[in-house]
């Protein structure tokens, strides 16, 4: 039975698959930590490995993945398993990326530092920035697949 566990920006988890295999994560921005709650139901996470193995590489970085965009390392998908303990936290670190601490996202036209609003994008600026899609726990375990 899993138990409601708290989460950070900065903690490690993992994603187990329906092939046996693991993902192993961090979450890089947690949504209910915004003011207002405008995103407490989302979160923001990268992957470091898929695999077999449940431990924290030595080495952190994170994997790219494909769709029709093109390359992402970003995914954002709900709260709840990670929330529920589904998705066990199996430790914490430091986010070494730069413009994961100081995370921005375009979210229908409006930029958004660490979940707080900062200003109304120009359309011709909406490439410069990640874009919040919110992917289902299906589609997160398919891009896994891409490794």
């Amino acid at each position: 039975m899993s138990s409601k566990q708290k989460v950070n920006s900065g903690d490690y988890f993992t994603i187990p698959m329906t092939d046996g295999r693991q993902a192993v994560c961090q979450a890089i921005w947690i949504g209910k930590d915004s003011s207002g709650q405008t995103f407490k139901k989302v979160f923001a996470f990268c992957v470091l490995s898929v695999g077999d193995e449940k431990d924290i590489p030595d080495e952190v970085s994170y994997l790219s993945f494909q769709n029709h965009r093109g390359t992402f390392e970003v995914i954002f998908t709900a709260v709840d398993k990670l929330l529920s303990g589904e998705w066990p936290v199996i430790g914490r670190g430091p986010i070494k990326d730069e413009k994961m601490v100081n995370f921005e996202f375009n979210m229908a036209g409006d930029l958004y530092l660490c979940g707080e609003p900062v200003r109304v994008l120009a359309i011709d600026e909406y490439k410069d920035y990640l874009s919040m899609a919110i992917s289902g726990y299906v589609l997160v375990e398919r891009y896994f697949n891409q490794y």
